[in-house]
């Protein structure tokens, strides 16, 4: 079993996403949120799924904010021309426990990739936001695998899960458009705009986290410790270095052979 962290920082989700859901044979996804953006980030990947007779299947919540209709009827649309898709929506919108999960399963008949963590089928969760992710890729066999199907299978049997039609998507839209009215009426109250300005003002007066020791974890720390204290120079770093051992060529010597 391979465990990676992806954060889109240092890797993209997108980018290792989108390939193993081209080649995979069954795709499930369950995720809080979906945005025009996040689909079509993925769209040419769903569709190298389908083209090798794939199944892919989508269970979405809803919000009346993040997730967009634009999105709900795109989904809609490619279940609607493809039997391999299925489209389930959470009917609930926001009375109750918050339907809250980001899991992406591509079965790719030996072995099976699972991410698990933070990012929404949206463009900021593939690739623009700060996010926290585990990518697992593990023997089909494995126990997680079977687990982490078992979760799934919660969510798409819950009992607010719905197979969305026209008119339900539809009745979405007119309440999507409402709420965004409000929010912008909101957003140009002038109480508010003074409110921002004093939190923003005290934001910037405020202490930022300050690294410490405690903060250090595994090579971080080996190498912390062995640190001269106080002010240092590279050179002296270098005067650390045992002689006595032989050094490896693989990281020592840059000369070629």
């Amino acid at each position: 079993m391979k465990v990676k962290l992806v954060d889109n920082m240092s890797t993209k989700l997108l980018d290792e996403i989108s390939p193993v859901i081209g080649r995979s044979r069954e795709c499930k996804i369950a995720v809080a949120f979906v945005s025009i953006g996040g689909f079509l980030l993925l769209k040419s990947s769903f569709q190298q799924c389908l083209e090798r007779n794939g199944h892919i299947e989508f269970l979405v919540g809803l919000d009346l904010s993040t997730t967009d209709p634009q999105a709900l009827q795109a989904l809609y649309e490619m279940s609607q021309i493809n039997s391999n898709v299925s489209f389930y929506c959470l009917s609930e919108l926001g009375l109750g426990a918050i339907y809250h999960p980001k899991l992406y399963i591509a079965n790719l008949n030996a072995t099976t990739a699972i991410v698990v963590g933070s990012s929404n089928l949206t463009e900021g969760g593939l690739k623009g936001n700060v996010e926290v992710n585990i990518l697992i890729e593990a023997d089909v066999r494995e126990e997680v695998v079977s687990d982490i199907y078992g979760v799934y299978n919660k969510l798409k049997f819950h009992p607010q899960r719905v197979k969305p039609d026209q008119e339900f998507l539809s009745l979405y839209q007119e309440m999507y458009s409402l709420r965004r009215k409000q929010e912008r009426t909101f957003s140009t109250d002038s109480q508010l705009r003074k409110l921002k300005s004093r939190f923003r003002e005290k934001a910037a007066s405020l202490y930022r986290p300050f690294p410490t020791d405690r903060d250090l974890f595994g090579w971080q720390r080996l190498v912390f410790e062995r640190l001269p204290d106080g002010p240092f120079r590279t050179s002296d770093i270098y005067q650390r270095i045992d002689t006595s051992k032989p050094r490896s060529d693989k990281y020592f010597n840059n000369s070629e052979t």
